[in-house]
């Protein structure tokens, strides 16, 4: 687990590349690799790739860049490659040789081996970079979830490419705010970030530039999902057999490293069943193993705090208990640091938990921890997926398992928004208008469903917020259709034509908030902020693969009283590996409580980062709007208020520490004119 920053001239009128500043940009993400660092420049200085290194395999050597024998191709990988020893071996029978035994290096010689087909064979989380000086091409790609980061720009005619954007600071870039991304947030719902003109490459894509200046971005994978009309011919008890399988082997794959490893450990079923079976697999070949669960306790509220549950799983598990007991003080006083390392606005404080739970694992001395995001997105496990899997009948079901008829269904689909399951979200995670949501473009481009339509204004700036010279520049805000619109033509055409409504609404989520969020805010740059590897079972792609194809009921099953059982099928795979409490628990998602108010360190923060000067610095936002929330929020300590509060202060930690350019919609103008 490492980062990198690298750069690619394209060809210019003089022929002279600069040589930019790597060294500077490295610093700037130290910690993602505290361990060594390396770079390569080309010995034209057309391209030059930089890296910092965590060590996790092959302590002694793995260092990068990485070249092949000829030094003609340099590589650099930040994430783990699974099942890299077997690779190798075939590699090696193929006269491949190795330079370490580092996981990264069968990248570079399966790029020799495979050229762009070299793609397929990897398995794990990855952000890679690889000069081709042959063929003078460049090219990056990331894995197919998103759960590492990969940022590029073109700047001065310079392709930047790096695991974080700040990178792009010292090598020249000057950021300015991508608008009409703010407004619509496509910072967490499309490929955009707040900067204008930097982007994230998508998860399960590739980019590709040669020297003359042409640049692609193509996909290499994609999810896909049952026939909704096609009867699944397996039994379910072959099934649940086959998630459990699945499951192991991706569990297993993960326990490989060369230095201790943990788990990450909350209250709910994702976290509990990898506990439960990697201490099972460590102890098969070591019956005294033990595993390290670490916990976070937000010990002032008793709705938020799963600590206890945790502790009960991890003596169930024979594991070491590691509690973090978190106030709110603790977690306003690193919000600031927090929105620097995550790059996006925090809606939520739990980002903030992530980051000083990260921090607490490594000063035990662990650097590795398995983890239990994904897992929700491809069985179902939230609440606001209901809707969709009502929507339609499950044709698929083999013998209509797990179904209701369809007045059953239409009478418990008439009553979502109403059911309990939304209050474990926070007191008003979608407001009452949301649900009344007519049919428009932004769902009939998806066969209809709603998801994205409940998710989006919630996760969203509110409009009020806007300038009205943004509004009237580039319209209302739709981040619904932002949602709709990043999946690709023919993902849209199987929403309308193939897949059960749940399995769009599991397509678009995958596409969207996991890796923009989840895999962002609480991944990757919370855990490496503070040099964490963590490992994500639930996103190996073989087990995903296996998952997507099964029918609709058996993820969320009705049960005879009309209640719905998500993750029905994982709670039955994972059975022996967990309490009785988990698996007959309701999902709670991971949320931090919002502030209670009127604490002296709410009230300085708002005070701090919320003033007329502060606001108006931005350029994009209505002040007065601002001002008039953040004085309302003071005195009612409203819990949307403060989601507000926690959006616009992070967009002032953003501009303060990128220094970002105040907009001017004077400025755009003349610029389109």
């Amino acid at each position: 687990m490492c980062g990198f920053c690298c750069y690619f001239h394209f060809d210019n009128p003089e022929g002279v590349f600069p040589n930019l500043d790597l060294d500077s940009a490295l610093e700037y993400i130290h910690h993602r690799g505290p361990d060594s660092r390396g770079k390569y420049v080309s010995p034209d200085g057309r391209c030059a790739l930089g890296h910092v290194r965590l060590s996790i395999i092959d302590l002694a050597g793995g260092h990068q860049p990485l070249g092949n024998q000829s030094g003609d191709i340099q590589s650099v990988v930040n994430g783990e490659l699974y099942d890299f020893e077997r690779i190798r071996t075939e590699l090696e029978a193929e006269g491949h040789k190795f330079k370490t035994l580092s996981d990264s290096e069968i990248a570079l010689h399966l790029f020799e081996q495979y050229d762009m087909s070299f793609l397929e064979h990897l398995r794990g989380e990855f952000a890679l970079c690889i000069w081709d000086s042959k063929k003078d091409r460049f090219i990056a790609a990331r894995d197919r979830y998103g759960i590492k980061p990969l940022y590029y720009t073109v700047f001065n005619g310079t392709l930047l490419v790096a695991s974080e954007i700040k990178s792009f600071i010292a090598m020249g870039w000057k950021p300015e705010w991508d608008v009409d991304s703010v407004l619509n947030n496509g910072f967490t719902f499309d490929n955009r970030t707040c900067f204008k003109g930097v982007y994230k490459l998508p998860p399960a894509h590739y980019l590709i530039a040669n020297s003359t200046g042409s640049m692609e971005v193509r996909p290499y994978w994609d999810a896909d999902y049952p026939d909704k009309n096609v009867k699944e011919t397996r039994s379910v008890d072959d099934m649940v057999k086959g998630v459990r399988e699945h499951l192991i082997e991706a569990v297993k794959h993960r326990l490989r490293a060369d230095v201790p490893l943990g788990v990450y450990l909350s209250g709910g079923i994702d976290s509990s069943c990898i506990a439960g079976i990697a201490s099972a697999l460590l102890r098969e070949k070591n019956p005294d193993a033990k595993l390290r669960a670490f916990s976070i306790s937000f010990a002032e509220s008793q709705k938020y705090d799963e600590s206890q549950i945790a502790e009960r799983t991890a003596k169930f598990c024979n594991a070491d208990f590691q509690k973090l007991s978190l106030t709110e003080d603790d977690l306003l006083s690193n919000f600031e640091d927090s929105v620097w390392h995550v790059e996006q606005p925090q809606f939520n404080l739990n980002g903030v938990g992530k980051f000083l739970l990260s921090a607490f694992v490594r000063d035990q001395g662990y650097k590795v921890v398995l983890t239990g995001e994904g897992s929700d997105e491809h069985f179902g496990g939230y609440a606001f997926f209901h809707a969709d899997y009502l929507r339609e009948a499950d044709h698929a079901s083999p013998n209509g398992f797990g179904t209701l008829n369809d007045e059953q269904r239409e009478a418990r689909f008439n009553l979502f928004g109403k059911q309990g399951e939304f209050s474990n979200y926070s007191d008003n995670v979608f407001g009452d208008d949301v649900f009344s949501q007519k049919g428009d473009r932004t769902r009939r481009m998806v066969n209809n469903i709603n998801t994205h339509t409940l998710l989006s204004k919630p996760l969203s700036v509110n409009e009020e917020y806007f300038s009205d010279s943004v509004l009237s520049q580039y319209g209302a805000p739709n981040p619904a259709l932002t949602m709709a619109e990043t999946i690709n033509g023919m993902a849209r055409y199987k929403a309308n034509h193939k897949w059960h409504p749940l399995h769009t609404a599991l397509y678009i989520e995958n596409r969207t908030l996991l890796p923009n969020y989840l895999c962002n805010h609480l991944g990757d740059r919370s855990e490496m902020a503070h040099s964490i590897e963590a490992r994500t079972p639930f996103m190996d792609h073989h087990f995903c693969e296996y998952v997507n194809q099964l029918p609709p009921s058996v993820k969320i099953r009705s049960e005879a009283d009309g209640s719905l059982n998500e993750k029905w099928i994982l709670k039955e795979a994972v059975k022996p590996y967990i309490t009785d409490e988990i698996y007959n628990r309701t999902k709670h998602p991971y949320i931090a409580p919002s502030s209670k108010g009127r604490n002296p360190l709410t009230t300085d923060l708002i005070n701090k980062l919320i003033t007329k000067e502060t606001i108006d610095n931005l350029g994009w936002a209505n002040t007065e709007k601002i001002i008039q929330a953040k004085e309302k929020y003071l005195e009612t300590n409203n819990s949307e208020l403060f989601k507000d509060m926690l959006f616009m202060m992070s967009f002032v930690v953003l501009s303060q520490r990128f220094q970002v350019t105040p907009y001017s919609s004077t400025v755009q103008a003349a610029v389109a004119r």
